[in-house]
């Protein structure tokens, strides 16, 4: 296979490969009333913001998700009592922290994650998982320095 065809083949193995994986996270956590997103962003605000809590756009740019969906998300989330709102720098932003029922909630998923993470990569051994790691990191860098084309 010529180097274009492999990275549009790798490019679109990695959606696959995300797309089988959300779905399945969104399943495996269905009676538990969470999904693959809200949990991710639950991980981010816990690891990213501590008690000052994280802003909506670092919290977007963090999770290489759109603004506008991150504000859909975090709504609802807030909505459910597992984010709070608290003022920002000024009155016009606002950062996120986790509430006591959304700290228990993360508590409760961690663990059920990390079982199905390890289930799911149980044929890749450590030394794979670091290199797998090694490069997703690149390629995540390579998104975030990446700008598209005006057209």
């Amino acid at each position: 296979m010529d180097d274009k065809l492999l990275t549009s083949w790798v490019c679109t193995a990695l959606m696959r490969i995300g797309t089988r994986m959300a779905t399945g996270f969104d399943q495996h956590f269905a009676e538990l009333g969470i999904t693959q997103a809200q949990f991710r962003i639950l991980l981010a605000v816990w690891e990213q913001g501590g008690v000052e809590g994280i802003a909506p756009s670092a919290l977007a740019n963090h999770l290489l998700i759109e603004r506008g969906t991150i504000s859909i998300l975090t709504n609802r989330m807030v909505e459910r009592g597992w984010l709070v709102r608290k003022p920002g720098e000024n009155r016009r932003t606002f950062r996120l922290t986790l509430t006591p029922k959304g700290r228990q909630l993360l508590d409760k998923v961690i663990p059920l994650a990390i079982e199905l993470a390890d289930h799911t990569l149980a044929g890749i051994s450590p030394a794979q998982l670091q290199q797998l790691r090694a490069n997703l990191e690149l390629i995540e860098a390579g998104l975030r320095g990446y700008t598209p084309l005006e057209k």
